[in-house]
């Protein structure tokens, strides 16, 4: 297992301070020369980018999962049907998930915009996949595609909870809001802070979902840092500036552990 991860790992590093191309292999040591990306203004705007792809794709995911878990914990009609119904995405390999978005979301023969035009709700195909929405599109992907986890999450930490709390808080005259702010949140933030840990670090290193919808484009637009990764290696032929940038995404996702640690050990 040492050296599964080891090897990769240690060539990343390596690579990140040397001249390496695909054809060639390495060439000299460059010192810091591959982490000039950092002062570059276009780095700067895919940084951005990724903070957007990051912060709204996980702050959506909270907001949904965290609506459909607590509406999935009361005794509705048909809440096992339900349960299974919203893990569906969790399931769908990227790939394929990303096949099927990009056909529905297509301007002329998608099943969106058919629906859409049919309905009357838009008078012309909205270009979901252009420049101007193409980053709200693949977010929203990425809210359908990761909720199920928190979803899932939720309702198994909710069976922790004992019904003698809620009984207790009803009595003391806690209203369902004040029941959720200050009983329920206490009580899951553990499991909120380690799931938002997970994924911050999953939505900052996916890549084939994002690549088979947009490849980074239109003009960039949905360009986030994995993406920019793949660009420098397979596209530039720069093996050591793309793993510069991926052990700059690591630290910073080493960063992220680091303080999920501290959050839990102060829980605890």
């Amino acid at each position: 297992m040492t050296i599964i991860f080891g090897i990769p790992l240690v060539n990343m590093i390596w690579y990140a301070f040397a001249d390496v191309d695909i054809m060639s292999g390495f060439k000299e040591w460059v010192g810091l020369k591959n982490f000039s990306f950092l002062i570059d203004p276009e780095f700067r705007k895919t940084l951005l980018r990724t903070l957007i792809w990051v912060i709204f794709g996980v702050a959506g995911i909270f907001i949904y999962g965290m609506s459909v878990a607590l509406a999935l914990n009361k005794p509705i009609p048909g809440r096992n049907l339900f349960r299974i119904l919203v893990i569906i995405p969790w399931l769908i390999p990227h790939a394929f998930a990303g096949t099927i978005w990009t056909w529905m979301l297509n301007s002329n023969t998608g099943l969106v915009n058919a629906v859409l035009m049919k309905t009357g709700l838009v008078s012309q195909p909205v270009s979901f996949l252009g420049e101007e929405l193409a980053m709200a599109t693949v977010i929203f992907i990425r809210i359908w595609k990761g909720a199920p986890f928190l979803i899932m999450s939720l309702l198994s930490a909710f069976q922790t909870i004992p019904v003698e709390v809620e009984e207790a808080a009803t009595i003391d005259g806690a209203g369902k809001i004040q029941y959720f702010r200050k009983v329920m949140v206490p009580l899951l933030k553990p499991v909120l802070v380690s799931s938002g840990i997970i994924l911050t670090a999953w939505t900052i290193t996916i890549f084939d979902i994002v690549y088979i919808i947009t490849k980074g484009g239109p003009s960039h637009a949905t360009e986030i840092l994995s993406i920019s990764i793949y660009n420098k290696a397979f596209i530039d032929n720069d093996l050591g500036a793309s793993a510069a940038i991926s052990l700059f995404a690591m630290v910073f996702i080493i960063v992220l552990g680091y303080l999920q640690m501290r959050s839990q050990n102060k829980v605890e």
